[in-house]
């Protein structure tokens, strides 16, 4: 349990960064006349947050197949996705280019997120094998 929440923490800093960005792509786009003051600083963190719930309610101690780890990624997607419309547009009314674009941008972050999560666990992976193979030979040497 104590991995499954370093792991969401980790994503949540992930989350919270490519927000930022997609936040500034959309608002370019859709809405570049529109200035904010500094509440706004504080709904990149708040959706990230609320990006994790999924991954923290479907966390399961079995080891999964590679066909449930899909399943439940996807799940997880389409709820991070209804998540995120209903936070963004529940109180504007709904548009279609906008729920599009903000759609498009969960998806886009959820890819990448795993993707980064993906690369740092590699990094980490390779530091250990490299740690062992040190290990190992000097164990060997002091026989």
């Amino acid at each position: 349990m104590r991995e499954h929440i370093k792991e969401s923490l980790s994503s949540f800093f992930i989350i919270t960064a490519l927000i930022n960005i997609a936040m500034f792509v959309l608002g370019t786009i859709y809405r570049p006349e529109q200035r904010f003051g500094y509440e706004v600083f504080i709904y990149p963190p708040l959706n990230a947050a609320l990006s994790c719930i999924p991954h923290l309610v479907m966390f399961s101690k079995k080891e999964l197949t590679i066909k449930q780890v899909i399943i439940r990624k996807t799940i997880q997607l389409v709820l991070i996705i209804a998540i995120m419309l209903a936070f963004i547009m529940g109180d504007s009314g709904f548009d279609a280019k906008v729920a599009a674009g903000i759609s498009v941008s969960v998806v886009i972050i959820f890819i990448a997120v795993h993707i980064i999560q993906w690369y740092l666990d590699l990094r980490t992976a390779e530091k250990m094998t490299e740690d062992l193979k040190t290990y190992l030979a000097k164990s060997e040497t002091s026989v």
